[in-house]
C-alpha cells in the first residue's frame, strides 16, 4: 500500500513539474510575440479570458489574461457586461453579430475621447477588442462612437494592438 502512495506522489510531482513548465513556455511565447502575459496562477488549459490591458514601465501596452471565464458564460452579453462593469464611464451596447464580426457602440463616448488621455483610451480600445473576440468565430469587432482627441470609431482585431518589444 505504501508503494502505491508512493508511485502516486511521484506521478503527480512529475505532472505538475511538465504543466509548470509548459505553462512558463506558453507565457514566454506570447511575450515574444506580442506582450501578451498569461498568469499562471489563474491559468486553465482550453478557458477563455477576461482580458486587462495596462502599460508597463516603458510605456508599452500589455495585455493579460486575467480571469478564467467558462464556456457556458462567454456571451456577448457577459463580456459587454464585464466590461460595463469595469468602465462605468464608457457603457458599451450591442448592436449584432455578422459573420465574423461582433458590432458595438458608445452613444456617450466624452470620457473615452477627451478624458482617459491617448495611452487610456488604447487600453480601452484593446480590452474591449481582445474580450470580445474571445467569442467564437469573433476576429473583428466594430466599435461606434463619436471621434474625439484620443480615439477613433474603427472596425479592430487582436493585431491592431500588438506592439513589438525595443
Amino acid at each position: 500500500m505504501k508503494r502505491i502512495y508512493a508511485i502516486l506522489i511521484i506521478f503527480t510531482a512529475l505532472a505538475s513539474c511538465n504543466t509548470k513548465q509548459s505553462e512558463k513556455e506558453e507565457v514566454k511565447a506570447d511575450s515574444v510575440v506580442a506582450p501578451v502575459i498569461a498568469d499562471s496562477a489563474n491559468l486553465i488549459k482550453d478557458s477563455h479570458y477576461f482580458w486587462t490591458a495596462d502599460l508597463d514601465q516603458k510605456g508599452v501596452l500589455v495585455l493579460k489574461k486575467d480571469t478564467p471565464v467558462s464556456a457556458d458564460s462567454l456571451t456577448a452579453a457577459y463580456m459587454i457586461g464585464k466590461l460595463n462593469e469595469e468602465y462605468p464611464e464608457v457603457q458599451l451596447e450591442f448592436n449584432k453579430i455578422s459573420n465574423d464580426s461582433i458590432f458595438v457602440k458608445i452613444r456617450k463616448s466624452t470620457y473615452l475621447t477627451q478624458q482617459m488621455g491617448s495611452s487610456g483610451a488604447e487600453a480601452y480600445l484593446a480590452e474591449v477588442t481582445y474580450n470580445l473576440s474571445e467569442l467564437k468565430d469573433i476576429g473583428f469587432v466594430d466599435i461606434r462612437f463619436k471621434e474625439g482627441d484620443h480615439a477613433a470609431p474603427g472596425t479592430y482585431t487582436r493585431t491592431d494592438f500588438v506592439h513589438t518589444k525595443n
